[in-house]
């Protein structure tokens, strides 16, 4: 009976042997093709008997006899290649004890011999199947998973888990993949079949490099069928201290393997049998069947779409949105509505003398802003005419419209959804308008008792109420000289006073100018002693302006806030991108950062206006 059980152990693991053996050892040579290589383009994985040099590779590269042209051999670690392994472990109770270790430790040998740019995953099969590691180059995540190792249960599913390994090789796009499968039994409860696997190995052209440790229940065929029928190997061992070295050895070969490169010239759809004779080492021979085109015409962009996708593009929409903004400006110039009062003096004069000087008057009232109307560029005209500047509302218009183009293609440039941020500049353009008109009504409203003041003195002493305001106009600093000068003006033309005095109060936005207003209607009316009610207006005013004073002194802080927190992102950005450039550079580089770049100028844009609205309190 012992007999008998030796003769069958010495068969089985003579045959086991025979075929073991890969099918390119008679000639030194294996090639495994490589996946994922678009053809023309073909690769091969080359495993020669020894390590050697390139400069010892004389490589001959033949399609069914034809002779390849200009053939690559490289090393794969260097090739550029995703290339890879998983390590498939038996964790049936079958390998309690010494086995389980030894196979964690051979894991080890293999981690610590495998190439630093190839990617290992970890697998785990009992009755069950755990991915311990999916692939990574990690060596410290690698060392973690065998550290923690999963419990050991009943079964053994070798075939469910070498599936689960080809899955992982394809989730992670490996071009030349391997599998190491360890196990000291024969498969139990398995969906899958061991055709099946080897079916998908041969497909995907991955290696199953089988390991077998001899128990009880060890089935060596299985485990070699894999190795030879995959153009990996199949090794066996009783001992587990061997484990280790095999390990080592498998993982020394993937890591000095070749890959062999060359562009063919097969027509699709024709077998081919690739034999590559590498000098002295001997010669290899593979077979395939060259891939038949799909049928798609190759894709090509159109016209109209590179034509979107170039810089081209934002340049001429650019172009074009300031085209049709300039086309509105002028629209809206040439449908400003004529002043009422220009209309009453058409009306009077009839003659084309008469006409000539209210076509100049026009023009006049029109620069100082006295007839503002409802048009945009007649009120932007009065704003500009208030605060002083001397540039046209049309070329103001203009260059704030192109300012925002420029911006938004420099902008553009930097980072695509920044241009976004190039349209923030009309907004500050008019803030920095409004500052300026601001300015001049508030130094008007500071001014404004001391020349009701002087109204007051000058209709004391018997002046009419016109006259007295050409006092004023004569001794009255800017703007207040301005303002009663364009009243007196009016009163020239035949406008009333109160007309005038209501035009002033709205353009300075002076709600003490309207009791001024309602006095020269009551004194033109019914008469009084308008210099006593003036007295009264100049109480009421000079209390306001120190409550005005107040409100400033009060919301002095808030104004500083305002400045400080408008300011403080800017710098702080500034600030990181000089001390830690690798920290804010997704901010310029991703969509995502680009975005929340554009989400916050906006926010602080609005912030800083919402600030303004609260400190300015109107009195």
């Amino acid at each position: 009976m012992i007999r008998r059980t030796i003769r069958i152990w010495l068969v089985a693991g003579l045959l086991a042997t025979i075929l073991a053996l890969p099918a390119g050892a008679a000639t030194g040579v294996q090639l495994t093709p490589v996946g994922r290589v678009p053809f023309p383009q073909r690769a091969f994985v080359i495993d020669l008997p020894q390590q050697v040099g390139l400069g010892q590779l004389h490589v001959s590269v033949r399609e069914n006899g034809e002779l390849v042209r200009d053939p690559t051999v490289t090393p794969v670690g260097s090739s550029g290649l995703r290339f890879g392994a998983v390590l498939a472990v038996d964790a049936s109770l079958s390998m309690k004890g010494e086995p389980f270790a030894a196979a964690l430790a051979a894991a080890g040998a293999f981690l610590s011999h495998r190439a630093a740019n190839e990617q290992v995953g970890l697998v785990a099969f009992n009755g069950g199947v755990k991915v311990l590691q999916p692939l990574t180059g990690d060596q410290a995540k690698l060392q973690r998973a065998l550290a923690t190792p999963t419990p050991l249960a009943y079964g053994t599913h070798i075939y469910d888990g070498l599936g689960r390994a080809l899955q992982l090789l394809e989730r992670a796009k490996i071009s030349a993949g391997s599998i190491i499968v360890l196990s000291d039994g024969a498969d139990v409860g398995s969906r899958s079949t061991l055709a099946k696997v080897i079916a998908r190995a041969n497909k995907d052209s991955v290696r199953i490099f089988s390991v077998g440790l001899r128990s009880k229940a060890f089935q060596p065929l299985p485990l070699a069928r894999l190795g030879n029928e995959t153009g990996g190997s199949f090794s066996q061992t009783a001992t587990t201290s061997q484990l280790a070295r095999i390990y080592a050895e498998i993982s020394g070969r993937l890591a000095s393997e070749y890959l062999l490169q060359y562009r063919s010239s097969a027509a699709p759809g024709t077998p081919v049998t690739v034999t590559a004779q590498l000098g002295s080492f001997g010669s290899g021979a593979s077979q395939y069947t060259a891939p038949t085109p799909s049928g798609l015409k190759p894709f090509h962009r159109s016209l109209l779409s590179r034509f979107l996708l170039s810089p081209l593009s934002l340049v001429l929409l650019s172009l074009l949105a300031a085209g049709v903004a300039a086309w509105m400006l002028v629209a809206l110039l040439a449908a400003a509505p004529k002043s009422d009062v220009v209309g009453r003096i058409g009306g009077f004069v009839g003659t084309a003398k008469a006409a000539a000087a209210v076509t100049e008057l026009r023009k006049q009232r029109s620069r100082r802003g006295g007839d503002a109307g409802s048009g945009v560029l007649a009120r932007l005209e009065n704003d500009f005419e208030i605060g002083e500047i001397s540039m046209s509302p049309a070329a103001f218009l203009a260059g704030s419209l192109g300012g925002a183009v420029l911006a938004a293609i420099l902008l553009g440039a930097v980072a695509k959804p920044l241009f976004v941020l190039g349209f923030l500049v009309p907004v500050f353009s008019f803030a920095w308008v409004r500052r300026k008109v601001k300015k001049v009504r508030d130094t008007f409203a500071d001014q404004l008792p001391e020349t009701l003041q002087l109204l007051a003195s000058a209709l004391r002493s018997g002046h009419s109420l016109i006259g007295a305001l050409s006092v004023v106009v004569e001794s009255a600093p800017e703007p207040a000289r301005r303002e009663f000068q364009q009243i007196v003006t009016d009163d020239q033309i035949g406008i009333p006073i109160e007309d005038s005095v209501r035009r002033v109060a709205a353009r300075m936005k002076s709600r003490d100018m309207v009791q001024v207003a309602v006095l020269a209607e009551l004194q033109r009316t019914a008469g009084g002693n308008a210099a006593d009610v003036l007295d009264t207006v100049v109480g009421t005013v000079r209390e306001r302006a120190q409550v005005r004073r107040l409100a400033r002194t009060l919301t002095v802080q808030g104004r500083m806030a305002r400045v400080i927190l408008s300011i403080l992102p800017v710098v702080l950005a500034l600030a990181m991108l000089l001390i830690e450039p690798v920290v804010t550079k997704p901010l310029f580089t991703s969509t995502i950062g680009q975005v929340a770049l554009v989400f916050a100028a906006v926010m602080v844009v609005i912030g800083s206006f919402w600030i303004q609205k609260i400190v300015e309190i109107e009195v």
